[in-house]
């Protein structure tokens, strides 16, 4: 199986809104926003994951109506998270398939080996 260390492995920084008012207002301004930006550096360093890995996210809490700024966060998150799960799975593929052609190889490496001395 996989190593744990292998999973991958993301931060969801929610309540992105309490960094920023503009992003309190509006949650695509998210990606111009300093603060938001030293805050997933912050986390990247104390957690020793790559900045990409760092998921902001707003949560409903007061909205009566549905935002579509805070949907779409969520909505990326979500698809990087599937994309590392995907990347990983293959990965496992990839793995399996070289660990059972590595074996295929050296037992007929091994047959030959000792055929070749039978008919020696």
């Amino acid at each position: 199986m996989s190593d744990i260390s292998e999973i991958p492995q993301v931060i969801l920084l929610t309540k992105v809104d309490k960094l920023d008012e503009k992003i309190a207002q509006d949650a695509s301004s998210i990606f111009s926003s300093w603060k938001a930006e030293r805050m997933v550096q912050k986390l990247s360093k104390t957690f020793g994951l790559p900045e990409n890995h760092v998921l902001p996210v707003k949560n409903y809490n007061k909205e009566i109506m549905l935002d579509v700024g805070v949907d779409i966060l969520a909505l990326m998150a979500l698809r990087q998270m599937l994309y590392f799960s995907e990347d990983h799975l293959e990965n496992i593929q990839m793995m399996k398939a070289r660990s059972s052609s590595r074996t295929k190889c050296g037992k007929s490496v091994q047959g030959k080996r000792a055929a070749d001395q039978e008919s020696a």
